[in-house]
């Protein structure tokens, strides 16, 4: 069977445009594809110059709807990449102006407190079981529909280089849920377990891909938090224990 291809720099420069837009907002071709009823495979097609409907206003508008951004924003993504000036943008109609706010909007509901999650070394997590969380009004990241949210509040200051200090919150959304797999610069939960699960520590900590593994850091100007994450840190000699991302870091929240 002949390769799909519609072999034309444009095709390519609007596939890399929308590629940059869907990296910028963190959302995988499987959810983008999912939100608008194809495949993965098929947006890759889109993304790779391969699919001609690209060129179709309607189909950007449709595109870039899975994304929660606009035609507008994907043109402009095609101009940077091109170097060229941004196209203008036309004045939204009244009409078009209630309906993207009400689109946008975000939704607050209340998310729940589940943990305290150590910015430094592993924290015992029971401490903080509760049998009806707190809670915080927080509008879900509309990224992630079907994955569950919730937020920790942080404890220590081993990642106030990022800005996230004693007594934030941080918004975590479920790793497995939503197919998480490690890049350079996300902050993540992570989590130990420990005698067979029967003990729950978490940690808050910045990940590092690199050609020798996956690195998780603290970003502290406190020179007690120098060194990569130490996964067996207080574990006894021959223990069992078991670690894993357990949320994606999508925001901070300062309470005042």
């Amino acid at each position: 069977m002949a390769r799909e291809s519609v072999d034309t720099p444009e095709a390519k420069l609007l596939g890399d445009a929308l590629r940059a837009l869907r990296n910028r907002l963190k959302i995988s071709r499987d959810v983008a594809g999912e939100r608008i009823g194809i495949s993965a495979e098929g947006w890759r097609k889109y993304e790779i110059g391969a699919a001609k409907a690209i060129f179709s206003p309607d189909t950007q508008i449709r595109l870039t709807n899975a994304l929660q951004a606009t035609r507008e924003d994907l043109l402009e993504e095609r101009a940077r990449l091109a170097g060229e000036d941004p196209p203008p943008r036309a004045a939204p109609t009244p009409a078009e102006r209630t309906s993207w706010a009400q689109a946008r909007a975000p939704e607050l509901t209340l998310l729940p407190i589940r943990d305290t999650v150590q910015a430094g070394a592993w924290l015992l997590a029971d401490d903080y079981r509760q049998d009806t969380p707190a809670s915080h009004p927080v509008a879900r990241d509309p990224r992630f529909p079907q994955a569950a949210q919730w937020l920790s509040e942080v404890r220590g200051d081993s990642m106030n280089k990022l800005n996230i200090v004693e007594g934030d919150l941080v918004h975590c959304v479920d790793a497995v849920e939503l197919g998480y797999y490690p890049r350079t610069g996300d902050v993540v939960e992570v989590e130990r377990l420990r005698f067979g699960g029967q003990e729950r520590e978490l940690t808050l900590k910045q990940v590092e891909v690199g050609p020798d593994g996956v690195f998780l850091w603290p970003r502290s100007t406190n020179p007690r938090f120098r060194n990569a994450l130490v996964l067996n840190d207080g574990a006894d000699a021959g223990e069992e224990i078991e670690v894993r991302v357990r949320a994606l870091v999508v925001a901070a929240i300062r309470r005042l």
